[in-house]
């Protein structure tokens, strides 16, 4: 069986659908890379404490951090974690060290045209 999560966050619903799971395709993002990016550029300075505030829920909502997606594949007994949706990290890696912290099964990087 293969589990996609798409955009969300942690929630039990998520973990009982992929008990069992094979394959957890799992779209992960730190919000502190996020948002140090936005700093970075200087977006974030300018945007107002509304603003801040609402792109902070939605990165809880929408997106689960490596170690949710890790605490989830365990509590799921899911086999395999994909990371994806990573486009703002120059090196995925820590990501998924973060994820093996706490999940024992394999942990891959979601490349384009991967087959299983």
């Amino acid at each position: 069986m293969i589990v996609f999560t798409g955009d969300t966050g942690p929630n039990e619903a998520l973990a009982e659908l992929a008990k069992g799971a094979d394959l957890l395709v799992a779209g992960t993002e730190e919000f502190k890379v996020r948002m140090q990016q936005m700093i970075n550029d200087g977006r974030w300075q300018s945007m107002t404490p509304d603003e801040r505030t609402g792109i902070q829920r939605q990165a809880a909502q929408a997106h689960m951090e490596p170690e949710a997606v890790g605490k989830m594949a365990t509590r799921a007994s899911v086999k395999t974690v994909v990371l994806t949706h990573l486009g703002r990290y120059p090196d995925y890696t820590p990501l998924a060290e973060e994820v093996k912290k706490h999940f024992s099964g394999q942990v891959l990087i979601a490349k384009d045209l991967m087959e299983f």
